[in-house]
């Protein structure tokens, strides 16, 4: 979908891109293609794309022999989407927002989108918070975020969001983008990053990787101190951030911890 297309099926809809809602439409078709390279959809598999948009990405996921379904949150490209779209029969579109529709999603393989700053982590915390987490997922994230996903310990990025995806995650920034791509540009630098299922990965259900996500956020709440005055069971010197993704794993098993007294 070019530049053109974009701007044109907006004016013919009467519609225009809401800030409020992170919307900035990728346009550059070469990049589109390596979006889709880089999930690698197989035969079969149930992908999910979040906030398809115009459908720069859904017309080529809808190339291979999967089942697509479409989170979408903006009524008027619910309607475009329905008319180019919706007479294909491996096509599902979902209206609302997708952190409170995601759940029900019955099958989710792997998953794609441009995700919106403001509501990037609330929906990476909600994909694992499935009964079976996807296996691969490649996103355009504000390049903050990006680099929030991938921090090491012991510097200023890493923190609870970054001990949870990296617990079940391999994570690769492949790329970073500029505005110039997307319709209209942002005022920020973007970036796509994989995340690849790890076979080490915790063997917690969905409700145990909410207590542990939520048992992270506890230690990190208050950065400046050390943690064993946010953890009582915890006697060591380190601040959250210090804590290596294993050492966290590690405390949260460790048989003295009562998970009553989380909140």
């Amino acid at each position: 979908m070019t530049l053109t297309e974009i701007k044109r099926i907006l004016a013919a809809r009467n519609l225009r891109p809401l800030a409020s809602l992170g919307q900035n439409f990728l346009f550059d078709q070469n990049i589109c293609r390596q979006l889709v390279a880089w999930l690698a959809p197989a035969a079969g598999d149930r992908v999910v794309e979040i906030g398809p948009g115009l459908g720069a990405l859904t017309g080529l996921l809808l190339g291979h022999e999967i089942h697509l379904t479409a989170l979408e949150i903006d009524r008027g490209l619910c309607a475009q989407l329905r008319e180019t779209f919706g007479a294909r029969a491996n096509f599902t579109l979902v209206e609302g927002d997708a952190v409170a529709t995601l759940p029900a999603v019955s099958g989710c393989d792997r998953v794609i989108g441009n995700l919106p700053y403001n509501v990037s982590t609330p929906l990476l915390v909600a994909l694992l918070q499935r009964p079976a987490p996807p296996r691969r997922g490649v996103f355009m994230l504000q390049k903050e975020m990006a680099a929030r996903l991938g921090a090491a310990p012991r510097t200023k990025d890493y923190g609870a969001v970054s001990v949870l995806l990296q617990a079940y995650y391999h994570i690769e920034l492949l790329r970073t983008l500029g505005g110039g791509v997307f319709y209209p540009a942002p005022a920020v630098a973007s970036a796509v990053v994989r995340l690849t299922l790890r076979d080490d990965r915790p063997a917690f259900a969905a409700g145990r990787r909410r207590d542990f996500y939520q048992f992270v956020r506890q230690g990190f709440s208050q950065r400046r101190k050390k943690l064993r005055n946010l953890i009582p069971q915890y006697t060591g010197p380190e601040r959250a951030e210090e804590l290596t993704v294993s050492e966290w794993r590690e405390l949260f098993l460790a048989p003295s911890r009562q998970d009553a007294k989380l909140i």
